[in-house]
């Protein structure tokens, strides 16, 4: 739309519209400007918060922890490797006894 018929259209719009639309537009708007100053309050006190834990370089630090204690950690993963190979050849030694075993005890007079 041409930029004079727009104005017009929405003078004609604003013109038509009844009082008692205007007051439940008012409440409307009033009940959005609060919305956004809470949420602008709300960002504020995230910022605030933020900055308080470090700024946003804190993020940044926490990366860098958690690289480090991925490091520590990688060489102890391949220490429990053997540890569990082991576990679980006994666990499958444990389950070739298992029946055998039952077996035995119902066999047992009681």
């Amino acid at each position: 739309m041409k930029p004079p018929l727009l104005f017009c259209c929405l003078a004609l719009c604003v013109a038509s519209l009844s009082c008692e639309r205007h007051a439940e537009l008012k409440r409307e708007i009033a009940a959005l400007d609060a919305t956004v100053k809470k949420d602008e309050s709300a960002t504020q006190q995230y910022d605030k918060d933020i900055a308080a834990l470090g700024g946003r370089e804190g993020l940044i630090r926490l990366l860098e922890q958690a690289q480090i204690k991925a490091d520590q950690l990688r060489p102890l993963e391949f220490i429990n490797a053997p540890r569990e190979r082991k576990l679980s050849a006994i666990e499958t030694e444990f389950a070739k006894l298992k029946p055998a075993a039952e077996a035995f005890k119902a066999a047992q007079p009681k």
